[in-house]
């Protein structure tokens, strides 16, 4: 992120490009086949064993060693089991495979992927249940090199989200909530003149708009993450961090939540805080997402307390699996798939003609319903660790339920849209 003579090479398109495509051959592509993704302590020792041997094998042919510093990883997943692992247990499994060799690797390597999975500073976790066939997809690369990415993809943000791209999503916003209003507001209205099935429908359909636009509006963008890095500031001596992480973080339908715990006993404090405030939510936003009607991610960015108060880092991974899925799940109960959109009891009593419907069922043959014990969760989870805390300061933790229908969604794959958008403006 260095800024240079303006008339100097590297600040030309053509050499912003060049170095883009450089560290694009600089990422870790490792693709695990034929392995189902589970959980550590229900994956056979062969499959670990298999998993750390793709991955050597991979690494050897790319003539890659393990990352020092902070690395940026996507994870992607695709089960075929019909009560599989959830994806924040799997991913645990695999981020422990992916450091530390097992004795039965035959290698010298003291390390794979990285040395230890706390270097993984930028964390994107998708999954998708009751595929035809396992995988196990990686995209690694130095947070350094991500952050390069960040600041193109600026370049292109500034093109690409103009104003009237805000004021039509704000107006689309603003009538799908109107609409589930006005059905409130004119319910016993309604009811009589079209019937409680119809009207039930009609709330359905409108509820379901409505979430789509609402947390929609609360995801992490490429401009909210080059602003909390300070990608754009820091060359030019300023300091946007501080002033764009307490505005981010205190954005309504986001749920702030004090630093993690540092001390013995502060864990169950912790964990009642989320209950409390995703409670709050709930209660707050209930008449629009009680219950959650599409499918969402969790998004999640950690502002880690100073060095001088931290008592150790906490892995991405485990503040995910240990404190907020699980209860997000819990308590939200949201869907994690668009094939569950239409299955809920409601759906099933106010439309029956939908299961004898022809083309219906043509629809369930070509898209199946992923196995029902995967029904309530969420599509994909993604952490970031911004930089500690000043001195002085306190850290935070800020957590977002954000509409993802296709549960391809996130801010790693904005960057490269926005980059790729860029490529093609050249």
């Amino acid at each position: 992120m260095r800024r240079l003579d303006p008339n100097h090479y590297l600040n030309t398109r053509e050499g912003m490009l060049a170095q883009y495509r450089h560290r694009s051959l600089r990422r870790i592509h490792v693709s695990v086949d034929d392995v189902e993704p589970r959980a550590k302590h229900s994956m056979p020792q062969r499959d670990k064993d298999e998993v750390q041997g793709q991955l050597l094998k991979q690494l050897t042919k790319l003539r890659r060693r393990a990352f020092r510093g902070p690395v940026a990883l996507r994870l992607t997943l695709r089960t075929t089991e019909r009560t599989p692992t959830h994806s924040h247990n799997i991913a645990k499994n695999l981020l422990d495979l992916f450091g530390k060799p097992r004795p039965s690797l035959a290698t010298r390597r003291s390390s794979l992927l990285y040395a230890d999975d706390r270097q993984v500073h930028a964390l994107s976790v998708t999954c998708h249940h009751g595929e035809t066939a396992p995988e196990i997809s990686v995209v690694a690369s130095s947070l350094g090199s991500l952050l390069e990415d960040l600041d193109l993809a600026m370049h292109s943000a500034r093109q690409r989200r103009g104003d009237h791209y805000d004021l039509e999503e704000s107006e689309s916003f603003d009538m799908a909530v109107d609409e589930v209003r006005d059905l409130f507001h004119d319910e016993a209205d309604i009811r009589r003149r079209v019937g409680d099935r119809v009207f039930e429908s009609m709330l359905f359909h409108a509820r379901q708009q409505a979430q789509e636009h609402l947390l929609g509006r609360v995801a992490l963008t490429p401009l909210d993450l080059a602003m909390m890095y300070n990608v754009s500031g820091r060359p030019l001596g300023i300091d946007l961090a501080s002033m764009w992480e307490q505005t981010f973080s205190s954005t309504p339908l986001r749920i702030r939540l004090t630093e993690l715990p540092q001390f013995a006993g502060a864990s169950m404090l912790w964990k009642r805080e989320i209950d409390q405030k995703l409670r709050a939510f709930q209660a707050q936003c209930g008449w629009l997402v009680d219950p959650l009607l599409v499918p969402v991610a969790l998004e999640v960015v950690i502002k880690p307390p100073p060095p001088s108060r931290q008592s150790g880092l906490h892995d991405l991974d485990n503040v995910l699996r240990t404190y907020l899925i699980p209860r997000v799940v819990s308590i939200l109960k949201p869907v994690s798939h668009h094939a569950f959109m239409f299955d809920t009891e409601t759906k099933k009593r106010d439309t029956p003609e939908l299961s004898s419907d022809p083309r219906f069922a043509e629809w369930r043959t070509r898209f199946p319903k992923p196995p029902v014990s995967t029904k309530s969760g969420v599509t994909r989870y993604e952490a970031w660790r911004l930089p500690p805390a000043d001195e002085g300061s306190i850290g935070f933790v800020s957590v977002a339920i954000v509409t993802d229908i296709t549960g391809y969604g996130g801010a790693f794959g904005q960057i490269d849209d926005d980059i790729e958008y860029w490529q093609e403006s050249l």
